[in-house]
C-alpha cells in the first residue's frame, strides 16, 4: 500500500503548480560544491541541471525553506549569496548551458554554514516549512504519479512506433531517455507505478531497455 503524498504548501486546481517559493541548497553528490537559489518548483529546477538528478545530487542533505512570496524567497537567496560570496567555485560541468545559475555555486566545505543560514531564516513559528528536498520531490513525483502513468505510456508507444523510421529513430531514442532517467527517478524513491495494469509497466520499462541493449520488440499486453 502507497504512503500518503506528502504535501507542500498549497497547488494550483487547475496546472496543480506550487502556490509557495522555495529557497533550496543542492549539494552535489561528489561533494565538490553545492548550489543556492530559488524556485516556485524546485523538481522541475533540479530537473533542468541534470535528468539524473538523483544520481547527481545528495538528496539527502539537499534542503528546501519553503516561504510563502517570491520577494521573501528573494531575500533570503540573496542573504546567502552575499554571505558565501567568498567561497564561489565553478559549476560542475556536467550543468548545462541553458540551465542558467552558473554563478550560484559555492565549496561544499561551507555546506553547513550554509544550512544554518537557511534555518536562521525560517521563522521560529515555522521551522517546520524547512524540509528535505528528498521528502519534497518523493511528495511531488507520488502527487503527479496518476498523469505521469498517461504521460509515459504514451511516450512509450510513440517512442517505438517512431524507432522504425530512420527520420525519427533520433526524435524516438531521445524519447526513450527521458523515459528512462523519470522511471529511473520513480524507482529511487521507490514509487510503483501501473499497479493496476502491470502489462502497461512491463511495456514501458522494456522498451526503454530496447532502446539501450537492442532487445527484440515489447508487446503492449491486454487484460
Amino acid at each position: 500500500m502507497h504512503e500518503e503524498p506528502i504535501q507542500f504548501g498549497g497547488h494550483d486546481a487547475i496546472t496543480g503548480h506550487s502556490l509557495s517559493w522555495f529557497v533550496y541548497l543542492f549539494p552535489s553528490a561528489d561533494c565538490s560544491a553545492f548550489k543556492v537559489g530559488f524556485s516556485c518548483n524546485p523538481l522541475h529546477r533540479i530537473y533542468t541541471f541534470s535528468r539524473r538528478y538523483f544520481e547527481r545530487f545528495d538528496l539527502g542533505q539537499s534542503w528546501l525553506l519553503q516561504l510563502d512570496a517570491c520577494d521573501e524567497a528573494r531575500a533570503v537567496e540573496a542573504r546567502l549569496k552575499t554571505d558565501l560570496a567568498d567561497f564561489r567555485v565553478p559549476a560542475p560541468a556536467w550543468v548545462p548551458a541553458e540551465a542558467g545559475g552558473h554563478t550560484e555555486w559555492f565549496s561544499a566545505v561551507q555546506l553547513r554554514v550554509a544550512e544554518e543560514l537557511l534555518r536562521s531564516s525560517a521563522p521560529i513559528q515555522e521551522a517546520a516549512r524547512l524540509v528535505p528536498t528528498s521528502d519534497y520531490v518523493r511528495g511531488e513525483l507520488h502527487r503527479a504519479s496518476r498523469s505521469f502513468e498517461t504521460w509515459v505510456a504514451s511516450q512509450a508507444q510513440f517512442a517505438w512506433e517512431a524507432s522504425r523510421s530512420p527520420r525519427s529513430s533520433l526524435r524516438a531514442t531521445e524519447i526513450v531517455r527521458a523515459v528512462r532517467d523519470w522511471l529511473d527517478a520513480y524507482r529511487y524513491f521507490d514509487l510503483r507505478l501501473f499497479e493496476h495494469d502491470p502489462s502497461v509497466m512491463e511495456f514501458v520499462s522494456r522498451t526503454a531497455r530496447g532502446f539501450q541493449r537492442g532487445a527484440a520488440e515489447p508487446e503492449l499486453g491486454r487484460d
